[in-house]
């Protein structure tokens, strides 16, 4: 009885490995096409999620850092949003906004 062994090792050289960095200049790319409208969604969001967690940081009587905390990200996206800086910078300062609004609002809650 013979055996017959396959080797998986062959990699097709048409293959691309899709990496996080590519996966996230593709995505800036296609922001670019539609930046005022991310913009002003930018805008909305993290202003209205931005007052939510300060009214929640003063509700709790919690430390001062906490409300320059949210009030240093949330005031960093809108200037770089209404001051339309590049869609890098508008991304990345978007995402940091709804991260710390979203702890502090988190650990003032729970």
């Amino acid at each position: 009885m013979t055996t017959l062994a396959k080797n998986h090792a062959h990699v097709s050289s048409n293959m691309q490995m899709i990496t996080l960095p590519s996966r996230y200049n593709e995505f800036i790319k296609k922001i670019d096409l539609s930046y005022y409208g991310f913009i002003a969604m930018a805008i909305l969001i993290s202003s209205c999620l931005g007052a939510i967690a300060t009214m929640q940081v003063f509700e709790h009587n919690a430390p001062l850092w906490q409300f320059m905390a949210s009030l240093g990200f949330t005031m960093a996206n809108l200037v770089a949003c209404i001051g339309q800086a590049p869609t890098k910078w508008a991304v990345n300062l978007f995402a940091a906004s709804l991260l710390v609004n979203t702890l502090l609002l988190l650990m003032n809650v729970l």
